[in-house]
């Protein structure tokens, strides 16, 4: 993640530098409808759960980025944290006693969600196509009825998008940004007492953002 970060401060500061641009800093209002659908294979058993779950919510994230008079932009978005919602379903575990049934809960949140991303203006300034790498962790929430806790995860996701921009009347300096994205993300797998999950992640979102050149 460190090494992530620095790439993305110097490649900012490289094409601030390089194309003699705008800055600008702002906020984003994103309405997210995350799809989430994955697997879990018990030890025991070999049994192969399935599920899926869908979690709509609104995010802020700020964001800052550097714009060329052709209203090309490369900039970095941050989000602190996205949930994903939660599932549950009975689990039954063996012991010494025999079997043991109790409740198994999944449930995670995406922490540290940061983007790089460019916008490429689609023949004009006002509308543009964007495409952008984001970084997140994993965290994992969950309670098993073992015990055990699945790991946190870093993944990648690859991000391509639709929006407009221009600026905004009576206010200096001032300008929006509508967009519509969709993000897909690396697949998690990881494995707790024997059993295994994977989970695959998809998010589409509908975006609103302010923002102030300087």
């Amino acid at each position: 993640m460190k090494k992530l970060t620095n790439l993305v401060i110097s490649l900012f500061l490289l094409s601030t530098i390089s194309l003699k641009a705008d800055v600008g800093i702002g906020i984003t209002g994103a309405y997210h409808m995350l799809d989430v659908s994955g697997s879990e294979t018990t030890r025991q058993s070999g049994q192969v759960n399935n599920g899926s779950h869908e979690e709509n919510v609104v995010i802020p994230e700020i964001f800052v980025e550097a714009i060329d008079d052709n209203g090309f932009a490369f900039g970095v978005s941050y989000i602190p944290t996205r949930e994903m919602g939660s599932k549950s379903r009975s689990d039954t575990s063996t012991t010494g006693d025999g079997q043991d049934t109790g409740t198994y809960t999944a449930k995670a949140e995406l922490d540290n969600v940061l983007q790089v991303y460019t916008d490429i203006p689609l023949g004009s300034t006002a509308t543009h196509l964007k495409l952008g790498i984001q970084h997140a962790t994993v965290a994992t929430k969950e309670t098993l009825n073992s015990g055990s806790n699945y790991p946190d995860k870093d993944l990648l996701g690859f991000t391509v998008g639709f929006g407009v921009k221009g600026d905004i009347p009576y206010g200096a300096n001032l300008y929006y940004k509508g967009e519509l994205t969709y993000t897909n993300f690396e697949t998690y797998e990881a494995t707790a007492a024997g059993n295994k999950v994977t989970a695959d992640l998809e998010d589409i979102a509908a975006k609103f953002s302010v923002g102030y050149k300087f």
